[in-house]
């Protein structure tokens, strides 16, 4: 829902709101590098910059931000889950690997 909700904005988006919008998110992923012993906080960076922004471009960093915090933040047992392996019946779950060797765990939009 909000990637798709996400989507139809960013096509509405003038061209001028685009640029702002790489703009901002730039900003927020230099001011979240820059400050690497203590993290600041997405929505944060995007008050400071929420002045200048229009409704619709509002609306869509809004998404953005909102999207990156509903995940477990860092520290936090992620959520426990049980997925069928590629190409095989044979499922895993997360729990199964606590204690044990790192496990990476990547999630994309690939669309």
């Amino acid at each position: 829902m909000q990637k798709a909700q996400r989507d139809r904005i960013l096509a509405g988006l003038s061209q001028e709101d685009r640029q702002n919008f790489r703009k901002v998110l730039t900003e927020i992923k230099t001011q979240m590098k820059a400050t690497s012993s203590q993290r600041i906080p997405a929505r944060q960076v995007l008050e400071t910059c929420g002045d200048e922004l229009t409704g619709e471009l509002r609306a869509a960093l809004e998404i953005v931000v909102s999207r990156d915090e509903m995940g477990p933040k860092i520290g936090e047992t992620p959520p426990d889950f049980n997925l069928k392996r590629m190409g095989s019946e044979e499922r895993v779950r997360l729990s199964s690997f606590r204690g044990k060797s790192p496990v990476a765990l990547v999630f994309g939009s690939y669309t």
